[in-house]
């Protein structure tokens, strides 16, 4: 059974990168935390974060072909995280770096467009 794409897959696409990003930037900056078990419970945010970034994937997956979601799921969520390390962890972004963040985004795209979306 073929189900119809609709916005409401596209929608659980974007959380699944929102979820990603969040919690992949949560375990670098948790580990700063002052306050008693302040680590730790940044970590149990990043596993969350993580679950419900799994969770929405799979129900955009529902509709969506597998290989455009994952591809989109990583190239948009890569991207995200090396942008928020450059200007929220002063990390430095050099000419490679964005070069292969324009790969990344590049090979997302045609692996979208390339699909039959039968």
């Amino acid at each position: 059974m073929i189900v119809k794409v609709t916005y409401y897959h596209w929608l659980f696409l974007l959380l699944s990168v929102l979820f990603e990003v969040f919690g992949t930037s949560i375990m670098k900056v948790s580990h700063s935390w002052q306050f008693a078990l302040g680590s730790e419970a940044g970590l149990a945010i990043m596993w969350a974060c993580i679950a419900c970034s799994y969770f929405s994937l799979a129900k955009a997956t529902t509709a969506l072909p597998v290989g455009v979601a994952f591809a989109l799921w990583d190239a948009s969520g890569l991207v995200l995280i090396v942008l928020f390390s450059v200007f929220v962890l002063g990390e430095h972004l050099d000419w490679i770096k964005a070069l292969g963040l324009l790969c990344v985004l590049g090979g997302g795209y045609l692996v979208h467009h390339g699909t039959d979306a039968r």
